[in-house]
């Protein structure tokens, strides 16, 4: 680390993960697939969604989920309409 303000910024980037890792966390556990995932390993699993965005006239795509990326944004109650800008 060179300065101060690096140290500062890995600190608030590590806090905010933190943060995001409990939010998961809780919700696999309120869902139960606190049994059958780590928080890693859904992570993991969840690392291959990707959306398709087109220029012009096509809209975004989302290719066709496999079964356990289905079954994880079912269980946790997920609808990707939400999360992507579709515009």
């Amino acid at each position: 680390m060179h300065s101060f303000a690096t140290v500062d910024g890995r600190l608030f980037v590590q806090f905010i993960s933190l943060i995001l890792m409990s939010a998961i966390r809780r919700r696999m556990r309120e869902s139960s697939l606190i049994r059958d995932y780590m928080v890693q390993k859904l992570l993991l699993e969840m690392k291959t969604l990707t959306r398709i965005r087109n220029s012009g006239q096509y809209k975004s795509t989302i290719f066709e989920l496999p079964k356990k990326q289905k079954h994880i944004l079912e269980t946790l109650e997920i609808t990707l309409l939400d999360y992507f800008d579709w515009n």
